[in-house]
């Protein structure tokens, strides 16, 4: 029966009975009725919820830079090319793959040297400029004559990255590059290859969580969880991998091993449930 027709139903009754003020009375709950109902159905419970994965790390990188100084480019590129070389050659014997090697191009800077002469603690008094000479000449002018003959110096260098996929392979490339005399090696970098595929393990059990709190909430209040009505990612697979500085070590077999140490990779929703009775 529509509203319509309980309206005339009940006006019907009123004509008949002579009762308005029990119409008045019905009608008004009759109204009220669809608010409470929408009301009932819109109660939910709001929780959080948190997952974590604990990873080891299947990917190192490291980063060594080669740097050689002096007055001739072209004879230091053919230095730092010949360590170059040397160190691609180890990675390679290690069965690093050649797409795991990349060799940056060189960076060429000239360096500003100190002057020539310096004079330190050196006063006089009611002296002339250039009144102190050496060799027939004032310290300015010999220090111009020296500055302007000599050719500047320069620096070269040249990054090279190394990945590896086992840490075993890392200390074996350091312990052979000690003869390289390679200017500097930068932290490792310790990453995990598959951290997508454990970040969508992670949701999955921040899901499981937020169930957890949210059933233990509601027997508290004496209700019961019903269908989920709404999840939302609050993380993001935003991963920071691990750095270590370079430990150089002989290539006995008492040499240091390194270790990678395990990484957690974690993930938090928001979840809505709708209470039941």
């Amino acid at each position: 029966m529509n509203m319509l027709s309980t309206t005339q139903f009940l006006t019907n009754t009123w004509l008949g009975q002579k009762r308005g003020k029990y119409f008045f009375t019905l009608v008004f709950c009759l109204l009220l009725l669809p608010g409470q109902a929408f009301s009932y159905d819109g109660e939910e419970i709001e929780v959080t919820g948190q997952g974590s994965i604990i990873v080891m790390p299947d990917e190192f990188s490291l980063t060594l830079t080669i740097t050689e100084r002096g007055r001739v480019p072209s004879k230091l590129k053919a230095l730092v090319d010949k360590k170059s070389d040397t160190v691609v050659f180890t990675a390679k014997n290690l069965a690093v793959k050649e797409g795991d090697i990349s060799s940056a191009r060189v960076n060429l800077r000239i360096v500003k040297e100190k002057p020539s002469i310096v004079v330190q603690g050196v006063e006089l008094n009611n002296a002339r400029q250039g009144s102190v000479f050496i060799d027939g000449q004032s310290i300015n002018q010999q220090a111009n004559s020296i500055d302007q003959g000599k050719k500047p110096l320069f620096e070269l260098s040249r990054q090279i990255t190394v990945k590896f996929n086992k840490m075993s392979d890392y200390d074996n490339f350091l312990a052979q590059i000690i003869k390289i005399n390679v200017s500097h090696i930068s932290s490792l970098v310790m990453s995990v290859e598959g951290r997508e595929e454990y970040y969508q393990q992670a949701l999955i059990r921040a899901i499981g969580h937020a169930k957890q709190k949210a059933q233990r909430m509601a027997e508290k209040a004496g209700r019961k969880i019903g269908k989920i009505q709404l999840i939302k990612e609050l993380s993001s697979n935003h991963y920071r991998p691990m750095y270590a500085e370079a430990m150089m070590s002989d290539a006995g077999s008492n040499g240091h091993s390194s270790q990678s140490g395990s990484q957690t990779i974690t993930a938090r929703v928001l979840v809505k449930f709708h209470l039941d009775d």
